[in-house]
């Protein structure tokens, strides 16, 4: 690999570990703590729903938090934001740890969310700038597929630190995970040149965004497409949010079986891209989200036919709704994102800031006042396969799928 941005006390690899290494240890920012809200439901004295805000407010306000990374270290620069991006994680997570009640989480959440959202979009840029040609590529892969070992390790990492230290040494983790991502990032020299800086002001990247969107939107196949995207996610996202109760406190699970189940979706989830790229060698985008809605309502019809009997039967429901899920979110980027260059900065943050306002909002419907949070799972898949049909026949079935004039290729 070779580094077209140099770097003072890092080489190309090391460069990238660091990367790595650091987008590993924040990303458990996003679910190290679900083995612990059954836990701190009890301590803390609130309802599910009420403890479930510092779930929404994660995904809510890392959406805002991506938004603003990009435009920001196109103005002053990628080391200085970065820093202070990390640094803000690490605070926030040691004000998760000391928080006295759910309203003071849900405050430090937040600002979590908005420095991981920031980091994250502040890292792709980093890369992007670093590398190009084949060490581009590979350095993308790496960085895309590492990320998901942080999720599948999550909750065997969490019941542990739940086990061992209770709910508040699962954020006192997060908070050293911040600060060692810190000492890693001081490591990392300036990748973006000032000449290259953007020369405008930050609001004015901002307008031209929202400008290119209209633009995407005004396209009924994208604004079908990325609706479908963040739709068939709610369903999984909604699983996120109240696994842990339905293991733990329905079934009476103990957290080593809790963890072999998150553990087990969390690997469909990995494997289900790869199915994707297989898949799309004989199949159009408009088959695959066929499937995808075939899918679905396989797993609706499970959960409710014998989703609730016991933690196997439940687990096994929901895989087809996690293989969908997996399917359709790397193919809507592919065809998402393949726009004239002018308007994939708008596609790219769009799409994201969609996707994380739309799981942020299923954390909240998954704990509203079900029979069972299985039977809400039930409820909450049937309506967004209803709703993908809907979108499917607005928005995919007869529009075009093409977005970038200069390619070839129509999307079939």
């Amino acid at each position: 690999m070779q580094l077209s941005a140099p770097q003072q006390h890092l080489g190309a690899r090391g460069f990238l570990a660091c990367a790595l290494v650091i987008g590993t240890l924040l990303i458990f920012a996003i679910d190290l703590y679900v083995p612990a809200l059954p836990v701190m439901q009890r301590e803390l004295g609130v309802s599910a729903s009420y403890l479930n805000l510092t779930m929404f407010a994660f995904f809510f306000f890392g959406a805002f938090g991506v938004l603003l990374g990009g435009p920001i270290s196109d103005r002053l620069g990628r080391k200085r934001p970065y820093l202070a991006s990390i640094a803000l994680f690490a605070a926030a997570s040691f004000g998760c740890m000391l928080a006295g009640g759910v309203w003071e989480l849900v405050a430090f959440r937040s600002l979590q969310a908005l420095a991981f959202g920031m980091e994250a979009a502040i890292r792709t840029a980093l890369v992007k700038d670093a590398y190009e040609g084949e060490s581009l590529k590979l350095a993308m892969t790496l960085v895309q597929s590492l990320m998901i070992v942080g999720p599948a390790l999550a909750p065997f990492l969490g019941s542990f630190l739940v086990l061992a230290f209770g709910w508040r040494g699962v954020f006192c983790f997060l908070g050293a995970a911040g600060a060692v991502s810190l000492c890693l990032a001081c490591l990392m020299s300036e990748t973006l040149g000032s000449e290259h800086r953007l020369q405008g002001g930050v609001l004015d990247s901002f307008r031209g965004t929202l400008g290119n969107t209209r633009a995407l939107l005004s396209q009924r196949g994208f604004a079908a497409l990325a609706l479908i995207m963040g739709v068939i996610a709610v369903p999984y996202f909604a699983w996120i949010a109240t696994v842990s109760y339905i293991m733990v406190d329905f079934f009476q699970a103990d957290y080593l079986v809790y963890s072999l189940v998150y553990a087990a979706t969390s690997a469909v989830s990995i494997v289900a891209p790869y199915v994707y790229i297989v898949l799309s060698k004989r199949m159009g985008v408009r088959q695959l989200v066929v499937l995808c809605i075939a899918l679905g309502a396989l797993s609706t019809a499970l959960l409710a036919a014998w989703g609730a009997s016991g933690p196997l039967a439940f687990a096994i429901a929901f895989v087809p709704f996690a293989l969908a899920e997996g399917i359709v979110r790397p193919m809507a980027y592919v065809v998402l994102l393949d726009q004239p260059p002018r308007l994939v900065g708008a596609a790219s943050s769009f799409t994201n800031f969609l996707y994380n306002v739309i799981t942020a909002l299923a954390t909240v419907l998954a704990t509203l006042p079900w029979a069972s949070y299985v039977t809400g799972l039930a409820v909450l898949g049937a309506c967004s396969v209803a709703l993908i049909v809907v979108l499917y026949l607005w928005g995919v079935r007869g529009a075009s799928l093409s977005f970038n004039p200069e390619s070839d290729q129509e999307r079939d």
